[in-house]
């Protein structure tokens, strides 16, 4: 019995002594590292889209025009090109399940200003992208219910949450800060590199052989509708970026496409910009579906007269 309450006793002071102190300090380490590491690498460059859901969330900007979509959104529209108070929030990688999510927050704001959301022909769909947009904030009700099954434990766990994800979180840094082959504005990376001749023409051949398929997730769509409806104040603005000519070769739905656009542009507060044809240069574009630096300021000359009388002074 002496030695069992013996082994008790230095186990009490082993654990009081050492690995007590050892647990605090890690804890400590950990949430310090976590703090600082969110503040100056996650949330610093605009272009992160941990740092958009962050944006999102937790800040109000009476007179921003935000800007939601995928990687056509983030990679096309420049905010400074269109006027003061623009701000691109699309995410590479994301579909229409995250631009409601973006939209859901918006509208809870107390604002007046339009929306502008863009549109890709393959309709309303679902995808998140990376994962580690949502690890900062997966405590958010909100983004832990958009991420669902895909959360984790480990998210929770400060230092450990970002395992596997440092890489991601620092290349947006080092990317917004020396813009070596992007150039970025208020949420913006756009692509200033151009593919050479040959390299295009081949991914034009293999667009032409590629179906397009346009579907809609009618939960989504309801959703949707849903807030046009309960936001008579804000104006809901779609604009569908142009597409290379070769996307329309094998769209097996197109007709299908156009009617779901023309049904949204007959709402009150809605309106719909469909620019997908526009005749742009081979030059223009990055890839078949998404326009390189040189389109992106051609395409934004045009949308900004378009917007206009949405967006003047309010």
């Amino acid at each position: 019995m002496q030695q069992q309450n013996s082994s008790i006793s230095n186990f009490k002071r082993f654990f009081g002594g050492v690995l007590l102190p050892f647990i605090v300090l890690l804890t400590v380490f950990g949430y310090t590292f976590t703090y600082f590491f969110e503040q100056y690498v996650i949330f610093a460059p605009s272009i992160s889209g941990a740092a958009k859901i962050n944006r999102i969330l937790h800040e109000v900007h009476k007179n921003e025009i935000p800007i939601f979509g995928s990687s056509r959104a983030e990679g096309t529209f420049f905010p400074d090109s269109l006027g003061p108070d623009f701000y691109n929030y699309g995410i590479s990688g994301t579909q229409e399940d995250v631009m409601l999510f973006f939209l859901q927050q918006e509208v809870e704001k107390k604002k007046t200003t339009p929306i502008i959301m863009n549109f890709d022909l393959d309709g309303m769909n679902k995808s998140l992208g990376d994962i580690g947009n949502y690890i900062p904030n997966v405590q958010n009700p909100a983004v832990a219910t958009l991420i669902g099954s895909r959360n984790k434990v480990s998210f929770n766990i400060p230092f450990i949450n970002y395992y596997g994800k440092y890489e991601l979180y620092i290349k947006y840094l080092l990317s917004s800060k020396m813009e070596l082959t992007k150039a970025t504005n208020k949420g913006a990376s756009i692509d200033k590199n151009a593919l050479t001749v040959q390299k295009f023409h081949d991914l034009v051949q293999l667009r032409k052989r590629t179906p397009l398929v346009f579907n809609s997730d009618s939960a989504l769509v309801q959703q949707y509708l849903a807030i046009f409806s309960a936001h008579q104040e804000r104006q809901f603005i779609f604009t569908v970026i142009p597409y290379h000519e070769s996307t329309f070769a094998k769209y097996e739905n197109y007709d299908e496409a156009m009617a779901f656009l023309r049904d949204f542009d007959r709402l009150p507060n809605v309106k719909v910009f469909d620019f997908s044809k526009l005749p742009f240069k081979d030059e223009l574009f990055l890839n078949t579906s998404h326009l390189n630096f040189a389109g992106a300021k051609v395409f934004n000359k045009i949308l900004r007269d378009s917007l206009a009388p949405y967006t003047g002074p309010r």
